[in-house]
């Protein structure tokens, strides 16, 4: 899938911040009381989760449902791992420029919490993997793999690599018109994000 003019912008604008900002559970089995996932081996605990929804709400005042929070944290280090397929040379200190950008545009001089630049991490992540290929193979060779390795519970619903590039693809819609707009923050339009599932819930449903 080809880019549209307009997101060729928007990865221009991504690739100008690149520069200028230069308990584990068993596979097949649900996640241990208090964790919300398993990927990788490594736990998201339920805390911990808590924890970055409170940082999108008081701190980016972009208030995300639990498993739009969950989504980007269970890709967080995947996509991470995945930079070079894309050829993006990431370093942890865009996120944390963009997360002080976030908080500077609304007049906060403090400095971003260690929540707060993960969750832009994730979102920055996301538009990279969005915005810089030519399609989104890439994005979805990863969910692919997280949706293969990944162990949730049943509040948190099951991870569907499906879903979430149906859910990428409007998070890419909802951030051009932001950034068409001449929001500062738009990337964190990426927090509506969502690849979990459950049998009584619409794909895209968020809590």
């Amino acid at each position: 899938m080809k880019m549209s003019v307009r997101h060729r912008a928007l990865s221009g604008l991504l690739a100008g911040a690149a520069l200028l900002l230069a308990g584990c559970a068993v596979p097949g089995q649900p996640a241990a009381p208090g964790a919300a996932a398993v990927v990788e081996g490594e736990t998201l605990s339920n805390e911990r989760v808590s924890t970055l929804q409170a940082a999108w709400e008081d701190e980016a005042a972009a208030p995300a449902g639990r498993r739009n929070v969950i989504t980007l944290e269970m890709m967080r280090e995947p996509l991470l791992a995945a930079t070079d397929e894309i050829g993006f040379d990431y370093h942890r200190t865009q996120a944390e420029q963009q997360a002080q950008l976030v908080l500077t545009t609304q007049g906060i001089q403090s400095e971003p919490s260690d929540a707060l630049v993960d969750a832009i991490e994730s979102a920055f992540l996301m538009a990279a993997f969005t915005l810089l290929p030519e399609d989104m193979s890439a994005l979805q060779a990863v969910a692919e793999q997280v949706e293969a390795d990944a162990v949730t519970n049943s509040r948190s619903g099951d991870f569907s690599a499906e879903a979430f590039m149906q859910s990428a693809q409007q998070a890419v819609e909802i951030a051009t018109a932001e950034a068409n707009g001449g929001s500062p923050v738009w990337i964190t339009s990426y927090n509506v994000v969502n690849g979990l599932t459950a049998t009584d819930s619409p794909w895209l449903a968020t809590e």
